[in-house]
């Protein structure tokens, strides 16, 4: 009988100590690097990675695993002090106090420090076993899990606003930490923090509307065009259709004032369309990739909704110090 109150007792700290420090681990690891070798095909990396992008059940799993490590250790010294001292009441007051300070810190402060020093080498070593806890404590854990979505519905709260955030200060912290080991020249770390502040963001929240558009009818002659252009300080000049706000192709000032008297260069050039939700990052790259300074933003019915300029994507990346890299 001792045996089983030992083996139930050390099983008991054990699972206090796996649950209590792999919950430190969740919150302290680096996700960018267990993404990173997801990619690679690591598949503890991709098991990890899934538990990132379902919190509430992580949560669910450490809490029913930590209430049952209390169980066994409760019952484990319940049973030790019935065999040790049968005819003793006050013993059972006085052992789990007794014991409180070890199980304190074997059980909790021991394995949460060794988690917050190591979280990324800590939490992969403890993956295997959490996913075999994970789906042991499954029944119980979806419960928890609904009742979580239930409340997020109810007062209209959800994880991906806290997500978000836990993943800007995460991303912070990278770079943060590659400019200090010399992997990143700061301007390359104020380079990287400035896109992802909008790389995320569609285009359609920075071209400029066709109601704010400069523009010049499509039959505009080329010294009305500098005019304007040099009124409104403007590189590019949209032009539209007679009488109307299409917008049918643009025209750069450096071509009318360097190929004087060349027709070609008083023709509109044609517009590279970009779809109005497509994400900031990915316009960048694609009007990079093409050589465009000017972009036709249009719905998926390829109706024209705005114009984009490369300086309406560039200019938000050169904030700051990176204010003097501006074209």
């Amino acid at each position: 009988m001792i045996y089983l109150v030992l083996f139930l007792f050390a099983l008991g700290v054990f699972l206090s100590a796996f649950f209590s420090g792999s919950e430190t681990g969740f919150y302290r690891a680096s996700r960018v690097r267990f993404v990173m070798d997801s990619i690679d095909g690591d598949r503890v990396s991709k098991n990890m990675v899934w538990l990132f992008n379902n919190p509430a059940l992580f949560v669910a799993t450490t809490l029913v695993g930590n209430n049952f490590a209390n169980y066994l250790v409760s019952l484990a010294i319940v049973l030790a002090v019935g065999i040790v001292f049968p005819s003793n009441g006050s013993a059972e007051v006085i052992a789990p106090i007794a014991i409180a300070p070890a199980l304190f810190v074997y059980g909790e402060l021991l394995p949460k420090s060794m988690f917050f020093m190591a979280p990324n080498s800590m939490l992969r070593k403890a993956s295997p076993l959490f996913q075999v806890f994970t789906a042991l404590f499954a029944p119980v854990s979806a419960v928890l899990w609904s009742l979580a979505r239930f409340l997020e519905q109810m007062l209209g709260q959800s994880p991906e606003k806290v997500r978000l955030a836990l993943a800007k200060h995460e991303l912070q912290d990278v770079l943060d930490e590659g400019q200090e080991v010399g992997l990143l020249h700061p301007s390359q770390r104020l380079l990287g923090q400035n896109f992802f502040l909008v790389a995320s963001k569609p285009v359609s929240e920075v071209c400029t509307p066709l109601a704010r558009l400069r523009s010049l009818p499509v039959n505009t002659e080329r010294k009305e065009i500098l005019k304007f252009a040099k009124r409104h300080r403007l590189s590019e000049i949209t032009l539209v259709e007679i009488g109307t706000a299409r917008p049918v192709g643009y025209v750069r000032t450096v071509d009318l004032l360097v190929k004087i008297g060349n027709p070609e260069a008083e023709e509109p050039k044609d517009f590279f369309c970009i779809n109005r939700n497509e994400m900031f990052g990915e316009a960048l790259l694609q009007m990079q990739a093409n050589r465009e300074t000017m972009a036709l933003v249009v719905t998926d019915q390829n109706e024209p909704v705005g114009v984009l300029n490369i300086n309406q994507l560039t200019d938000p990346l050169l904030k700051g110090p990176l204010g003097s890299l501006r074209r």
